[in-house]
């Protein structure tokens, strides 16, 4: 991997992923990699992980005055407009799998320096999206 540091869209998976949103904007892309995320009862893979912080990271964007979007792609929080009902709730829940036991991110984070770093990213976006559902 390349692109690797704590913040939700800094590796490649989420680069891509925004990238590829900011082409075709559907709050149905996002909505499906958070349940898939949320949804894991086995392992959790690392780029499953990635995708659903990316993807959590835009419901948090997209729900109140804050943002985490890349300045590239500011403007998809118009574009796309408010999350359908239940997004925060499925985004907070998507967070807590990659953060839980039996996710490779989160391993992978704890063997290097910037665990600590990454969790203060995750625990920003669980403030974003608040009480929102």
């Amino acid at each position: 991997m390349t692109a690797w540091a704590p913040g939700p869209f800094d590796n490649e998976e989420a680069a891509d992923f925004i990238d590829d949103l900011a082409e075709a904007p559907d709050w149905r892309t996002v909505i499906t990699l958070m349940e898939h995320a949320a949804g894991v009862s086995g392992y959790l893979e690392e780029a499953e992980g990635e995708l659903a912080v990316a993807a959590a990271a835009v419901v948090a964007s997209c729900v109140g005055t804050g943002s985490v979007l890349p300045d590239s792609h500011a403007d998809l929080k118009a574009t796309l407009g408010k999350p359908p009902e239940g997004s925060a709730n499925l985004a907070r829940k998507a967070l807590a799998r990659v953060v839980g036991t039996a996710s490779e991110l989160d391993e992978l984070w704890q063997e290097g320096e910037d665990h600590d770093a990454w969790l203060t990213q995750i625990a920003g976006l669980q403030s974003l999206l608040g009480g929102q559902s």
